[in-house]
Formats: C-alpha cells, sequence, structure tokens
C-alpha cells in the first residue's frame, strides 16, 4: 500500500473512500446494477505509475488475471471467484461482472480488505507468469506515494516518492529499518533514530511509556482471540459440555492476567470497530459452581479431582501457537481454571504454520486434532470477513474449523450478501451473533489494539482498523 493503491481503501474512520477509483461504486450512483451483479470503477485519469506511465483499466485487468493465475504464490483469492467477467469498455472504465449479488463485493474486491492487493503496472512485467519473480519485485513501483528505490538485505529498504503520485507524500524519503533486537530498538527510538516502532508488544508498553520523547498511540483493530471448541470431537461435541466450560472460564481474570488489562472483553465475533457489531449478545457469566452442576447434569461426575463418564475421565486438548508466548499463559490459565471443576486439560503447542495447513499437508486445525484451539479473527472493512462459520466453510473448503453448521446462519449469511442496505445488512448480522452465541462454539476473550511508538513530532500518523500504511502521503516530520 506504500507503493501500489488498490481501487478503493479504508480512511482513519474505516468508511470506504476511493484511491485508484473517482469514486467509491453504489446504487445511488449508477455504478452498481439494479440486479446486484455489475460493479463500474471509474478510474481516475491522472493516475500514473512512478515511471510515469498512466494507469489504466488494463492494468486493473492484469492484476486480476495475476491474482487468479495458478503459477503466483497469492495468499487467497476467494472473494476473486466471485467474479465471472472484467471488462473495459475504455481506459478509465473497468466493469466487473459477479457470479450472484453480492453486497460486501466493493469492501473485498482490489480494497483494502484481508489482503490488500494494489494494482501493478502490467508494462512491467509483460505477462502473468511467475511474478513472484520478475525483476519489478527488487525495486517495486506502482501508482503510491512511494517507490521502492534501494532494498539493503537485511538492513533496510528505502523509499522515495514517486513523482507522478496524485497523493504526493511530504516525506522525502521513508526507510524502513530491519531491527530485530528489542533493546536496539528502544535505543532507536531515544535517539530518535526510528520515528515510528508500530506493532508494539503489550509487554512493552511499561517501558515505553517511561521514555520522555515517546508518544503512544492506540488504534482499536478488527481482530477477536477466542477459544474455538471443537464441536464435532467428544466430549465438545455435546452443547452441555461447551457450556459448562465457558462458566468455568473467568474471561475478566484472563483480561488482567495475560493481556495486562489492555484490552477490550469481547462479546462477539464481530469486532466494535464495525457498523455490524451487536453489543447486546451476553455470553454465560463467570460461574463455576454453575459449571459443575452443568457438568454432573450432562453425566460427568467428579470423582478423586477429575470428572467420569461411563468409566472415561473428562480429558481435553488444547493447541496453541507454540511461538506466541501470550497464547502459552492464555492456555496454561484456561487450564488452571478447568481443572478446578474436574477437566483434565492437555496442552499440545504447534508452529503456526502446521496449525493453519490444509488436512492433506497435516494440518492440525482442518484435521480436527483437538478440542480447545487459542486463535483469533483479522476482520477487513466489511463485517462479512469476520463470519466464518457456514457450512460451506467447514474444512476443507474454509475456516470454519469449528465445525459448527447451522442453517439458519447460513440463511442469515445469505439474506446479508444480497441485501444491498445497510440496516437490512446489519439485521443479518445481529441474527448470525445471537446463533452463534447459542451454540455455545467460541469463548470469545478480547478485541485488540494497535500500539505505536512514535517520535512527538512525526504529525498525522493515523491508521485505521486494518493497515497502517493508508495515508503515507500524509505523514510528516519537521
Amino acid at each position: 500500500m506504500l507503493w501500489t493503491e488498490p481501487l478503493v481503501s479504508i480512511d482513519a474512520t474505516n468508511r470506504l473512500f476511493p484511491v485508484v477509483a473517482e469514486r467509491v461504486p453504489s446504487r445511488a450512483n449508477g455504478d452498481i446494477s439494479a440486479d446486484g451483479l455489475t460493479l463500474t470503477y471509474r478510474l481516475r485519469p491522472d493516475e500514473r505509475f512512478a515511471d510515469g506511465v498512466p494507469l489504466t483499466s488494463h492494468d486493473v485487468d492484469f492484476t486480476y488475471r495475476a491474482i487468479m493465475d495458478p503459477r503466483n504464490p497469492v495468499p487467497d483469492i476467494t472473494a476473486y471467484r466471485e467474479i465471472v467477467s472484467i471488462s473495459t469498455p475504455d481506459l478509465h472504465t473497468v466493469r466487473i461482472r459477479l457470479r450472484k449479488p453480492w453486497a460486501a463485493a466493493v469492501a473485498e474486491l482490489f480494497a483494502a480488505a484481508d489482503y490488500a492487493y494494489g494494482i501493478l503496472p502490467a508494462h512491467a512485467f509483460g505477462n502473468t507468469t511467475y511474478i513472484a519473480h520478475a525483476s519489478w519485485n527488487s525495486n517495486p513501483f506502482g501508482s503510491g506515494p512511494f517507490h521502492v528505490a534501494e532494498w539493503r538485505h537485511g538492513d533496510e529498504i528505502v523509499l522515495e516518492p514517486n513523482q507522478y503520485a496524485v497523493r504526493k507524500p511530504r516525506l522525502r524519503r521513508l526507510i524502513f529499518k530491519i531491527i530485530p533486537d528489542y533493546t536496539t530498538m528502544l535505543v532507536a527510538l531515544r535517539t530518535h533514530d526510528v520515528d515510528v516502532y508500530a506493532g508494539v508488544n503489550e509487554t512493552q508498553l511499561a517501558v515505553l511509556r517511561s521514555l520522555p520523547d515517546v508518544r503512544l498511540v492506540r488504534t482499536p483493530l478488527n481482530y477477536v482471540e477466542f477459544l474455538e471448541f471443537n464441536t464435532q470431537r467428544p466430549p465438545t461435541d455435546d452443547l452441555r459440555v461447551r457450556r459448562a466450560l465457558m462458566r468455568a472460564i473467568d474471561k475478566a481474570t484472563l483480561l488482567e492476567t495475560v493481556y495486562l488489562s489492555l484490552r477490550t472483553p469481547a462479546n462477539t465475533e464481530i469486532a466494535p470497530v464495525l457498523w455490524a457489531h451487536d453489543p447486546d449478545v451476553r455470553g454465560p457469566s463467570y460461574d463455576p459452581q454453575q459449571a459443575s452442576r452443568d457438568l454432573d447434569a450432562a453425566g460427568w461426575v467428579e470423582r478423586y479431582g477429575i470428572r467420569f463418564k461411563s468409566q472415561k475421565p473428562l480429558e481435553l486438548l488444547l493447541i496453541f501457537n507454540a511461538s506466541d508466548s501470550q497464547q502459552l499463559r492464555l492456555a496454561t490459565e484456561v487450564q488452571a481454571e478447568l481443572h478446578a471443576i474436574g477437566v483434565a486439560v492437555d496442552l499440545k503447542g504447534y508452529p503456526i504454520e502446521l496449525m493453519t495447513a490444509p488436512a492433506d499437508a497435516g494440518g492440525i486445525l482442518a484435521k480436527g486434532l483437538f478440542n480447545i484451539d487459542a486463535s483469533g479473527i483479522f476482520g477487513a472493512s466489511d463485517p462479512e470477513a469476520s463470519e466464518l462459520f457456514g457450512c460451506n466453510k467447514l474444512p476443507p473448503n474454509g475456516q470454519n474449523y469449528s465445525r459448527f453448521c447451522n442453517t439458519a446462519y447460513d440463511r442469515e449469511y445469505t439474506l446479508q450478501r444480497i441485501e444491498q442496505e445497510q440496516p437490512g445488512r446489519r439485521q443479518a448480522f445481529f441474527a448470525m451473533q445471537h446463533i452463534l452465541h447459542d451454540a455455545y462454539a467460541y469463548d470469545f476473550i478480547n478485541y485488540a489494539s494497535l500500539w505505536s511508538a512514535i517520535n512527538p513530532n512525526l504529525s498525522n500518523w493515523r491508521p485505521n482498523m486494518a493497515y497502517q500504511f493508508w495515508n503515507s502521503y500524509e505523514w510528516d516530520v519537521p
């Protein structure tokens, strides 16, 4: 997003605004057809790449074909599979034909979505084959405010202004320093060799707050962290067991001890930064006595500190990202709280790559080899990206690792896709949040924030809920 740009993005208030496009397509301005199947983007005629070549509709078409080319290592093409065709009636008009009406299309396609695919300069590649191996990658450029002037591997990346950029940057140079050591980073902040340290670990905040020449900026993120229950693996296939487990977990204590009281308590899969968040959804209150009674009623009777049913102990497997120390602390706290009601919890940390791999590659989540998963969701500019729980998203087709499947939920999900107006979509999202809550498939723990430590002289550092660099052209230092 520093050197290539999407058609639309989101601003500091998390609202869509046009970037390469002249305006955000809508029903009101006629750029979304009455049947919801055609999106029309009118490109700014003054958009140019950093080498002076005009950006046209053909570059948008090329970028789409590069995304869909299986020879390219694209992180996710799910949204772009919704496209039937792209046409370019003239140099500054792009028409996208969808398979079916999709209300989130404008926020997901060529936008600041789950993955922000900027418009590539077609003339710099020749064809879509093996984009990752093209010479362009050594000095990337697009229509963004900067281009890569120098890449000193392992040390720094030097960006310089795109003289043809519509959104001309105020900085004469932007340098990304690669500093793997925390102590060195603190020294760099103190001496102002570094102006921004974005993505500060929460355990570092106490030290950073003591630095007189550092200002901390907190930005609420579209991120929710949760405990995910496998609803098809015994004993968490029993709703009564899942509800009892949630009642035995003290989220207030977790927020204090694991997250240092720096995060907001979560209640649903959709974060408060989104217009579709329902604040009225309430999970079961912390009540270990009631949790014990629930397990008794479900046939799990405590003997010698462990619960049994038909001579079988109540044992669970809780998995987490082995490289995340915070998740280890979370897992350990949960283990202790569940042990207090007679539930034995075995903890297993895995590399995140193994956890999230496809089933045929041994993926732990896709194969369902767990009872509880400590995980989280980064959403995008549309709340639909936070709803991963449809029956059609069960592995291997998606990331619905809880195996939750509900026809009422799927019906509401379909309604919000075809309903173009926000009030109707909000009603469907509210219903989905309540349906998921009633299944006790997820115990939502917290909503996170991005912490940035910055030089007080730096102006216009305004990250949004998804991206830090959306307004890099506005950054300035005296």
